[in-house]
């Protein structure tokens, strides 16, 4: 056998449909029964639910996707227009997408905005790393920084802004600054350079039947060669390759693309590849809990439209952000209903996961309640916890990334995929996977 992939998620079968389209030996080993790992989709009472991912940004490498699996009836798209908000200082404010609106927005002062559009004037760092608060705060400012970049990266990463690597987390901005000067003069070279190629499609994606229908289309793809229920025990080298031990027997390959998380990967390479199981286990991975809650429509105020709202850090909040699933894409919720997703936990309360169900909902319900003004308990139809969530790239994490680099370069036939490398949103893993498969 030519390849053997460990991980039945999203960078597994992405990559396994890859190697099978080239025409390439190859199995993909899954120890869970259901195909896509955290990108989940459930049914319940009515409710459609998302238990990972929400909704996805269509890049050109993800729709290329959907379209080779004949997926394009079954997508839906966001309306591209649907505003998005921040809660701060005791309200929901609308972030500003436009010039005119950044100029008559409350979530910076008259001092913030000045300060923002001095950032052609900053010296470029001369700091090989730096935290993403510190970036931002330098060339943008500290309202920036807080008001703006703190909630987004905590409701992306469930990470730490003064914790996380602006060189790891966006690299493209870092990069700006390094040859250009700033994040402007960056974004005005990039205009002036070869483009990328963009989706041609806009607003989010997301499926009739949720999210999971891209890993159930990519695992009846793969048929047989996606083997699922298989537990790998153990990697060893070979003289021909690679041996992975399963219950169920050895397999020999050629090469192994390792293809689970970031913890999982360290448990397999401790004896076959030291080096990267040590960089591997110091990846952090903060927990998550989800709650999918539910209010009758006439619960709110008024009808709740948008994407949902992100929470700065302030006095007598606890929740990180809320989509509101029921006003991004129809079919979501009963008639009559209203569904909300909300995360709590990561970086920044990792205690949280700890609390009741009941605790759980309870603050999340006085959060929404002080912000939406919705009235009334809510439906609990979930509350999902993550042990170990989406990996965090924090300070050093360039130098844990080299040393992956230098692993596989010392142990010939691996390669290392999943989201702890390069970007944790899943059109970063599929751009990864499809890579790797070339």
């Amino acid at each position: 056998m030519s390849t053997v992939v460990v991980g039945g998620g999203l960078s597994g079968l992405v990559c396994g449909a890859g190697l099978l389209r080239k025409g390439e030996d190859l199995a993909v080993l899954d120890e869970a029964d259901h195909p896509g790992g955290v990108v989940r989709t459930e049914r319940r009472d009515g409710y459609l639910l998302e238990m990972g991912p929400n909704t996805v940004r269509p890049t050109a490498e993800l729709w290329d996707l959907v379209v080779e699996l004949g997926l394009e009836k079954e997508a839906l798209l966001s309306d591209p227009r649907a505003t998005r908000f921040v809660d701060f200082g005791g309200r929901r404010q609308a972030i500003p997408m436009s010039p005119a609106a950044l100029a008559t927005t409350r979530l910076l002062s008259v001092g913030g905005k000045l300060r923002l559009f001095a950032e052609p004037f900053v010296p470029r760092s001369r700091l090989s790393e730096e935290s993403v608060e510190d970036f931002f705060a330098r060339r943008l400012g500290p309202q920036v920084s807080q008001r703006f970049v703190g909630p987004f990266v905590s409701g992306i990463f469930a990470g730490d802004a003064s914790r996380l690597s602006v060189e790891g987390c966006f690299p493209m901005l870092a990069r700006w600054e390094k040859e250009h000067g700033g994040i402007l003069r960056g974004a005005l070279a990039a205009r002036r350079g070869p483009h990328t190629r963009k989706a041609p499609v806009k607003g989010l994606l997301s499926f009739r039947e949720g999210l999971e229908t891209l890993p159930r289309a990519l695992a009846a793809r793969l048929g047989d060669r996606l083997r699922r229920s298989t537990r790998v025990e153990a990697l060893r080298r070979s003289t021909e390759g690679w041996t992975v031990r399963t219950a169920s027997g050895d397999l020999a390959a050629s090469r192994v693309v390792l293809a689970t998380s970031a913890p999982r990967a360290a448990a397999l390479l401790g004896q076959a590849c030291p080096s990267a199981a040590r960089a591997l286990s110091t990846i952090p991975h903060p927990p998550l809990a989800v709650l999918h809650l539910s209010w009758p429509v006439e619960a709110f105020p008024e009808p709740l439209a948008g994407f949902g709202h992100l929470v700065v850090p302030q006095s007598g909040r606890r929740i990180l952000g809320a989509v509101y699933s029921s006003s991004l894409f129809a079919g979501r919720a009963p008639e009559g209903r209203t569904l909300l997703t909300v995360f709590v936990g990561g970086s920044r309360d990792p205690e949280a996961v700890g609390l009741s169900d009941a605790a759980l909902v309870e603050t999340a319900s006085r959060d929404l309640a002080a912000v939406l003004g919705v009235r009334g308990a809510p439906q609990a139809i979930g509350v999902t916890r993550y042990k170990q969530a989406l990996p965090q790239y924090e300070l050093g994490h360039l130098d844990r990334m080299r040393a992956l680099d230098d692993a596989e370069r010392a142990c010939p036939g691996l390669t290392l995929l999943g989201n702890y490398r390069g970007g944790v949103s899943v059109g970063d893993v599929v751009l990864n996977a499809v890579r790797t498969a070339a």
